[in-house]
């Protein structure tokens, strides 16, 4: 039988959380008839210094690349190319040449999107201000540091070749079991 255990109990409260606030943004930005991810693209190429990926990337003045959307989001990037053909239909972001490389497209927010991001800007602050209420500022920098701290050590292991090798071998080693 499965036990309760701390561990797996913070990783499930973390996506629980996760998907909590993905349907209330859900909720926000359907009136300007987007979702949360298409919202965070749109911030994206607003270079928003709060996402994690702008401030490691502070070259990103003149747009992005969907390939480094889809890095940074970690989505595929079939998933990528659908959530930028909607933005793109409604007009909200626009494909660009890049001066250096004509081959590559870089995105960038349409004159529409920036006026979007700049309406929906204040009821942006407004929610955060009211989910995040009850947390002191120093809870708020405590929170951030080990969320950070968090996403640090998956990357790290992600990155790691002998901990996904081991961690394929576990897993390699349960299927067979399993016939």
């Amino acid at each position: 039988m499965i036990e309760k255990t701390l561990d797996a109990s913070l990783l499930f409260s973390m996506i629980n959380l996760t998907s909590q606030i993905r349907l209330r943004g859900d909720l926000i930005y359907k009136f300007a008839g987007i979702t949360t991810q298409q919202y965070v693209i749109l911030l994206h190429l607003a270079t928003d210094p709060n996402i994690p990926f702008i401030e490691q990337n502070r070259h990103h003045k003149g747009g992005m690349l969907a390939s480094e959307l889809a890095n940074s989001m970690k989505i595929s990037r079939p998933g990528i190319t659908n959530l930028v053909k909607v933005l793109m239909q409604k007009e909200l972001i626009a494909q660009v040449e890049d001066e250096k490389d004509r081959r590559r497209k870089l995105l960038q927010l349409s004159s529409k999107g920036k006026q979007l991001l700049q309406e929906m800007e204040p009821l942006r602050k407004e929610a955060n201000m009211a989910f995040l209420s009850q947390f002191t500022s120093t809870e708020k920098e405590q929170f951030l540091e080990f969320i950070e701290r968090c996403a640090t050590y998956a990357k790290d292991q992600l990155d790691n070749p002998t901990a996904l090798t081991k961690m394929h071998e576990r897993l390699f080693a349960l299927s067979k079991n399993d016939l």
